[in-house]
């Protein structure tokens, strides 16, 4: 089965991932750890900078399985007002300036623990920038640290500590203009998933909501007075919420097919994709593109299948956005672990009335489904 375009007009394929997006629609992407950017909407890629890398890692970049079972890919990445870099794998952290070829190793605060590399990196007013840890598969639940940069990302000291067994790891951060706080996303299990608030001057934090998997989250958008976003969960159906920013209340709007790990606005349309995770109640095998104008009504842009080889092991099938957001309507993603696209970065804009939403490929269960709260 091949990828299905429901309603893309594809402007460029090439290989690599889809790392960040700037407002004005500058693009960044990665092909292994090397990071390269576009002006042109895909079109045109300059290399910019690199992630160090060992002999190991060195070799396995002459094999796509190779990378694929190191998880050798750019996990987070963002840029600075200054025009400065920050970046993190599966190793460390690391922070360039304009026209350095290889970024440098970040000097953490470690303390008596050892530092988990973040699966997000956020950038505040300031350039502050901030990042939580996020764990691995481990059982041994630990202290985790959140971590901040006054130094573009040379230095990191630790803000805040979540008790040992309160949470398993930190999604990501969400500076809100709007409110100038933080939403800290955590997950995983049992009472861990939540939605917090920190203050802008880091000093202050209090949750939300906690403790169900309908709070899982990784990314979000931004509605102004909501958030909107998708779970996170292997262990029940997963769907597309609303969270009223002032009263705490959880809305459900639609379940989605999968598990969503990814989420970015591009103009007027807001994005989020979803992972191929097969669990008991998971089932389809689909990694899938949504898009919607208002965060209610939203549609099956693009399905690709997931491909034939262990997600356990070489990656679970998903699409992949960029971090950051853009004012342009031009849509870009890559393909990871699924068939014909896969380490593929595509950029595409709606083809035809990109406004007229076709009622067959709507999903709208607001109101129609449970209320959480």
């Amino acid at each position: 089965m091949a990828p299905c375009n429901r309603m893309l007009r594809i402007l460029h394929t090439v290989p690599g991932r889809a790392i960040c997006v700037q407002p004005d629609g500058t693009l960044y992407g990665s092909r292994k750890y090397a990071v390269y950017r576009s002006h042109d909407d895909g079109n045109a890629w300059t290399k910019i900078t690199a992630v160090p890398r060992g002999f190991t890692r060195w070799m396995a970049e002459h094999s796509r399985m190779a990378c694929r079972l190191l998880r050798h890919e750019i996990r987070a990445f963002r840029v600075l007002s200054t025009g400065r870099y920050v970046a993190a794998n599966r190793e460390s952290v690391f922070h360039a300036r304009p026209g350095e070829p290889t970024m440098t190793q970040s000097r953490i605060e470690q303390g008596t623990q050892p530092v988990a590399p973040p699966m997000s990196i956020t950038v505040g007013p300031g350039d502050r920038v901030l990042w939580g840890e996020y764990t691995g598969s481990d059982r041994i639940r630990r202290e985790i640290r959140m971590y901040v940069s006054d130094d573009a990302g040379c230095t990191y000291n630790e803000f805040h500590r979540f008790a040992a067994g309160s949470i398993r790891h930190v999604h990501n951060l969400y500076y809100d203009r709007g409110l100038d706080q933080y939403w800290v996303l955590v997950g995983d299990h049992d009472e861990e998933p939540g939605i917090g608030r920190l203050s802008a001057d880091l000093e202050h934090f209090e949750w939300v909501v906690k403790g169900k998997q309908i709070f899982r989250a990784v990314c979000v958008l931004d509605f102004g007075d909501r958030l909107v976003y998708g779970t996170d969960t292997e262990m029940e159906p997963n769907a597309v919420m609303s969270l009223d920013k002032k009263t705490g209340r959880v809305e459900r709007i639609f379940e989605t097919n999968g598990s969503c790990i990814y989420a970015c606005r591009f103009g007027g349309w807001y994005a989020l994709t979803t992972t191929v995770e097969p669990s008991t109640v998971n089932l389809s095998r689909n990694a899938t593109l949504w898009l919607s104008r208002d965060g209610d009504r939203w549609l099956a842009a693009f399905e690709a299948p997931m491909d034939r080889w262990s997600g356990k092991y070489f990656q679970f099938s998903s699409l992949v956005l960029p971090c950051d957001g853009s004012d342009r309507e031009v849509i870009a993603f890559s393909g990871q672990a699924v068939r014909d696209v896969d380490g593929k970065l595509i950029v595409a804009e709606l083809a035809g009335q990109g406004d007229v939403l076709d009622p067959a490929q709507h999903h709208r269960h607001r109101g129609e489904g449970s209320k959480e709260t």
